[in-house]
């Protein structure tokens, strides 16, 4: 097991450990505290895992919107090394059938549950992100042979982000651009950590759901998925499953009305043609479109509105010309 922050001296100790260890029990956090011939406790888990000495209020986002929690704060976590590579033909385990919908739903299938992919070290923080993986492209989360959960980001040139996203993922490198769903990858450490952000960039926190970083303990090693809020500070990057980009919406099209031709008067502009011919005013690019499909006839014969804003002169509408509504040109 690995050692879990730092030996803590004198008397004192007992009063701390009672505090830390009460604190994390009632979040289902197992502890194992250590009393050493010098009179100091060692503090262990199967994890590095730094508590921060401030709890921050997570946001978490639910189907009904998001809510504000209390639950754990951590700074950094380091977690265990993990088997290399599944090599052909070896005994690596399998996974199984959860729903990734949505990131809810992906929660509600795996949180509390000892996760196991590989067969191998048991519950560790690479298991839920490859369950992950698994279900919603069908193939591994690689470590690119290095073992460790921040090789799925870095491998050992860089590269392993691009192999492990392929053309189902988008690549973020903005801790602020961050969403829930999205697979959280830290660098800190020997090994750093992966778990999928349950909401949204907190003023540099991420409330996290994974195994293996604070959970109840599991038979075969490690521990049951939880949710922590942790710093951003180790951030690597994260991957964004395309299916959970939601498409930008379609901008309300201006209706053509038969208002074909619209004799200039001094004064008129097109956001007054737009109301008198469209029953609606729309500024912005929706009014730049609008202004492409009127049409001079008599001053800039063919020069659409928005061109002759865009002109030497400036000018769009002449007072005594006439222009034509084109719609399609």
């Amino acid at each position: 097991m690995a050692q879990f922050l730092k030996k803590y001296k004198g008397v004192i100790i007992t009063a701390v450990v009672a505090l830390v260890g009460g604190f994390l029990a009632h979040y289902g956090i197992t502890l194992t505290a250590t009393p050493t011939e010098d009179g100091s406790v060692l503090i262990e888990a199967s994890y590095k895992i730094e508590l921060s000495e401030e709890q921050v209020p997570a946001v978490i986002e639910t189907d009904e919107g998001e809510i504000v929690v209390d639950i754990p704060t951590v700074e950094e976590i380091d977690s265990p090394q993990l088997m290399d590579e599944c090599g052909e033909g070896e005994d690596c385990g399998k996974g199984w059938y959860v729903d990734v919908s949505t990131p809810q739903t992906f929660k509600n299938a795996t949180y509390g549950q000892c996760i196991d992919t590989d067969g191998h070290y048991g519950s560790q923080c690479w298991d839920l992100a490859n369950l992950f993986w698994e279900n919603s492209v069908g193939r591994w989360l690689s470590t690119c042979g290095t073992g460790a959960a921040k090789g799925t980001w870095e491998g050992h040139n860089g590269n392993c982000k691009y192999e492990n996203a392929g053309d189902d993922f988008e690549l973020i490198t903005d801790p602020a651009q961050l969403k829930a769903g999205d697979i959280v990858v830290f660098t800190n450490g020997t090994y750093g950590h992966i778990g999928m952000a349950m909401g949204g960039y907190n003023n540099g926190y991420i409330a996290l759901l994974g195994t293996n970083q604070g959970g109840a303990a599991c038979a075969g090693g490690g521990a049951a998925a939880n949710i922590i809020n942790i710093s951003l500070k180790s951030f690597g990057g994260a991957f964004r499953w395309k299916e959970y980009i939601e498409p930008e919406p379609e901008p309300t099209p201006i209706p053509v009305s038969n208002c074909v031709r619209w004799a200039v008067e001094r004064g008129d502009t097109m956001s007054k043609i737009m109301l008198e011919c469209e029953n609606t005013v729309v500024y912005g690019e929706a009014m730049d479109a609008y202004a492409k499909t009127w049409f001079s006839l008599y001053y800039v014969p063919g020069q659409s509105v928005y061109d002759g804003w865009h002109s030497e002169r400036g000018v769009g509408l002449f007072a005594g010309d006439e222009i034509e509504h084109r719609v399609g040109e």
